[in-house]
């Protein structure tokens, strides 16, 4: 009997500040199976949720369910020179040379969890084939604006043709209010202040074929902080996990050293690109990945500094973008609706991390 698609889940916190729009993290989610009106019109088996997982989309393997085919760790020796994927046998002639850091930083974002349990079984997931994003709810112009600027970006890294359309959506992006990610999503457990969530589901009997996404994020949310989880959840849908770096629109901490960009950097366009890498096989095994991306090369990219952040204005409750250095006093934009470039340009105001003012001191 075929057995069902599998899924994970993954959700976005938001914390409240008096004066600074924090950064947001992950937190434990426990799902339940979801009803029959999740299961694709493809007639597939009814989607089970068998484990926690906040970007990771981690799995739990199903009683009595078998590895996957590709796990050449488990295949032993005489296997080691091939990987099979749903039967179908592919040679891997090729290794991938990268830099130590973003070999670390690829096994992070692809097959660590960053939940609180570590994935027992993890595999190298992706995409087959070119997904298409759907929306609904209340989004704003500017969430359309970003989706489609999302879709273009993570297309360019991916090698994939991300489209934007209203029918027959493999990733549905739902902008709802926080009370009702429960019901999209069938889960019984949500963290209250949520912004962000993505759950993942896969091909039947291999957990390496990304099937589907769905995506809720918090329409009440400040546009800027949208604009970020947007992109973030995307990412989610197409296999990236959590990044450490903090630079990384992928990073899942919860402190104020995260980033507030909401464009991939460029560590994250080097991950994308490798997890699409054709020299990799989805459902791919840990010691698989590890036997093919080879930290051999000398030159590549860097965890970026932070370099922007979020404020908010105490008395009047105005939102500004300020460049983030060991200046004492920094500029900021109150322009929101486009990411800015450093330097600023002509700042609304200034600030040193505490306060913010109009004029520069003589």
């Amino acid at each position: 009997m075929q057995s069902a698609p599998q899924s994970a889940v993954c959700l976005e916190p938001s914390v409240a500040a008096p004066t600074r729009i924090p950064s947001r993290g992950y937190v434990r989610a426990v799902p339940r199976p979801p009803t029959s009106a999740l299961v694709r019109a493809t007639g597939l088996a009814l989607i089970v949720f068998l484990g926690v997982a906040c970007g990771t989309d981690r799995v739990a393997p199903e009683a009595g369910s078998t590895k996957p085919t590709s796990d050449l760790a488990a295949n032993g020796a005489a296997n080691a020179n091939r990987t099979e994927v749903a039967g179908e046998r592919l040679a891997r002639t090729d290794t991938i040379a990268v830099t130590p850091l973003e070999r670390r930083a690829f096994l992070e974002i692809t097959l660590r969890s960053a939940g609180s349990e570590p994935d027992r079984n993890p595999v190298l997931a992706r995409w087959n084939r070119d997904p298409r994003l759907g929306v609904t709810g209340n989004p704003t112009p500017q969430d359309l604006r970003r989706i489609a600027e999302a879709a273009q970006q993570w297309s360019l890294m991916t090698g994939l043709t991300i489209t934007v359309g209203t029918e027959s959506a493999d990733v549905q992006l739902h902008f709802v209010h926080r009370a009702e990610f429960a019901t999209v999503l069938q889960t019984e457990q949500l963290d209250p202040p949520a912004v962000g969530l993505t759950r993942v589901t896969f091909a039947p009997n291999h957990r390496g074929i990304i099937d589907g996404a769905i995506i809720v994020i918090a329409d009440d949310d400040v546009q800027v902080g949208r604009n970020r989880t947007i992109t973030h959840e995307i990412g989610h849908a197409l296999g990236l996990q959590h990044s450490s770096c903090g630079s990384s629109v992928m990073d899942g901490s919860s402190d104020g050293d995260r980033s507030v960009r909401w464009s991939p950097s460029p560590l994250d366009a080097r991950m994308a690109s490798l997890l699409y890498d054709p020299r990799l096989v989805p459902g791919s095994s840990p010691a698989t990945v590890r036997q093919a991306v080879l930290a051999t090369a000398t030159e590549g990219v860097t965890c970026a500094s932070v370099d922007l952040e979020l404020i908010k204005a105490a008395g009047s409750g105005r939102h500004y973008l300020c460049a983030r250095g060991p200046e004492a006093l920094r500029p900021c934009t109150a322009n929101l609706d486009r990411e800015p470039k450093l330097p600023i340009v002509n700042p609304d105001v200034w600030t040193d991390g505490a306060s913010l003012t109009r004029h520069l001191p003589r």
